[in-house]
């Protein structure tokens, strides 16, 4: 209704009624006569349909209300991700319950999301299951986006499942190449203290070198020296027949759901390694979905039917033999390296791991240890599209993934009470918008005492200085020539003044 209009009675509403078909008024005639506003003489006499009005009722979330704008964010952070990398509804409870305090029920909030994800069109995925008995697991890798050096970077990461138990482990990885793969499966039965007498696969390429007919094939022969090494048995599906391991596929897609959603920060391979570890450990509290007790029990139970690790862990590593170029580099990865102690055209060996490439001499002598150049895939955030999803729920901020992603500094700067951090957070974004990148407004922010952070103007200055430190000294080197030279290090004799004072006191 607009500001002018006013409801009528309905004895003054049939008058109108009246007024436009017995009598023919027009509409201003109406609104003249009665004194009403033009538009509500309108709307009154061309009203057409009079069935009684039924409001919609509005729900209300009176333990919910402080969360929501939480909840909105990560929703709306989850419009811009990949299907697969999104919250699920227990997800979001339980983070409102572990991050945030929340105390209320887990279907008012679970009822909340599932309504607010129809509004926004958000689809799930369903998956299939396939048991095996204890002492047996399948193998399959997924692909995710975790946060690397304030880039996005997709990895590869290698998922171990018990069908038995339903426990799982998982290993983060750069690629599915060979010595990726085996590197990772060495890494899971460390983690499960053991090794299942049985393993499902697809035909990966790192495993299989030929599939030939009635099921048969030819492994590659480093996996099947690592197959003789840990002594289990290899099953391998029949092409396109991806649910004969169900299990697996299934907890690829739920681990990517719940162990990396939030996308984690990875520093490391070793540090989100023993990232994932934990959470592994943290689902196995969890209550089995068919047996109703916790999933530990269970497994406690099936690690029994494992095999014993070996003494000696099996060496991942392929050995190859390079010439380098006339610049003392090798190639490998369709990278160039530099060989430090190399020499042109040097024939040397090397010792490829999944990290790192071994270069050895002609004596077998180490002469240098290279980081695998893996071209991984990274691509930059756009922090202020980021930013600009949560800045005016400055409540929900320090639980985004935005949040966690940003430097230290950062997270310390906008880690104030919400008022301080609304106005914190239009500084950070004008800075941005301004040109300047999160790690050098991080620097400026670093190098001024938080007592000053509320100073927009003194970052700014900080900022300028960051980009153009030889502008710092440069009022200091100024030379010039007004100055005679006579009296140019003149230094003044002080003690004339205290003279001077000395007498007027007398």
């Amino acid at each position: 209704m607009g500001r002018n209009e006013r409801m009528l009675a309905m004895a003054q509403v049939d008058y109108i009624n009246f007024l436009r078909e017995v009598e023919g008024l027009s509409v201003n005639s109406l609104a003249k006569r009665l004194g009403i506003n033009w538009r509500t003489a309108k709307k009154y006499a061309d009203q057409e349909d009079w069935s009684p009005e039924v409001k919609k009722r509005i729900k209300r979330y009176p333990m919910l209300g402080p969360y929501l704008d939480i909840i909105e964010a990560w929703l709306t952070e989850d419009l811009s991700r990949k299907r697969k990398q999104r919250h699920t509804n227990i997800r979001i409870y339980q983070r409102l319950r572990d991050e945030c305090g929340y105390s209320g029920g887990v279907r008012t909030v679970t009822g909340y999301v599932s309504k607010r994800k129809k509004e926004l069109a958000q689809e799930q995925k369903t998956y299939t299951e396939l048991i095996h008995p204890g002492g047996e697991a399948q193998v399959d890798f997924g692909t995710t986006d975790v946060i690397y050096e304030g880039a996005w970077l997709q990895v590869k990461y290698l998922v171990m499942s018990f069908p038995y138990s339903n426990a799982a482990y998982l290993v983060v990885l750069p690629r599915e190449n060979l010595t990726c793969f085996l590197e990772g499966l060495k890494q899971l039965f460390a983690q499960a203290g053991g090794i299942p007498r049985k393993l499902w696969f697809d035909n990966l390429s790192a495993a299989v070198a030929t599939i030939k007919g009635h099921g048969e094939r030819d492994l590659t022969d480093m996996f099947h020296r690592f197959k003789l090494h840990y002594r289990f048995e290899a099953v391998f599906c029949n092409p396109g027949a991806g649910h004969e391991k169900g299990h697996v596929e299934n907890k690829v897609g739920t681990s990517r759901r719940n162990w990396f959603v939030p996308i984690p920060v990875m520093t490391s391979w070793k540090q989100i390694n023993q990232q994932m570890k934990h959470k592994a450990e943290k689902a196995m509290e969890q209550e089995h979905y068919k047996h109703k007790q916790p999933i530990r029990s269970l497994w406690e139970e099936e690690r029994t039917k494992l095999l014993e690790l070996p003494r000696d862990p099996f060496e991942v590593v392929q050995l190859e033999t390079a010439k380098l170029d006339k610049y003392g580099k090798v190639h490998i990865d369709q990278e160039r390296l530099s060989v430090p102690g190399g020499g042109a055209q040097q024939l040397v060996s090397l010792k490829v791991y999944w990290d790192r490439v071994e270069v050895m001499n002609e004596a077998h002598e180490a002469i240098a240890v290279l980081p695998r150049p893996f071209s991984l895939k990274q691509q930059d955030i756009d922090w202020i599209q980021e930013l600009e999803q949560v800045k005016n729920k400055p409540r929900a901020i320090p639980y985004t993934m935005v949040y966690s992603a940003l430097p230290e500094t950062l997270r310390r700067y906008l880690d104030v009470d919400l008022p301080h951090r609304r106005k914190r957070m239009k500084n950070l974004l004008q800075w941005l918008n301004d040109g300047y990148r999160t790690e050098q407004v991080a620097e400026a922010v670093s190098h001024i005492s938080s007592d000053f952070w509320d100073e927009a103007g003194v970052i700014y200055q900080e900022l300028y200085r960051t980009i153009y430190p030889k502008t710092a000294g440069y009022l200091e080197d100024l030379e010039e020539s007004y100055t005679p030279s006579s009296v140019r290090d003149y230094e003044p004799e002080l003690g004339a003044y205290d003279n001077l004072i000395e007498m007027g006191w007398s």
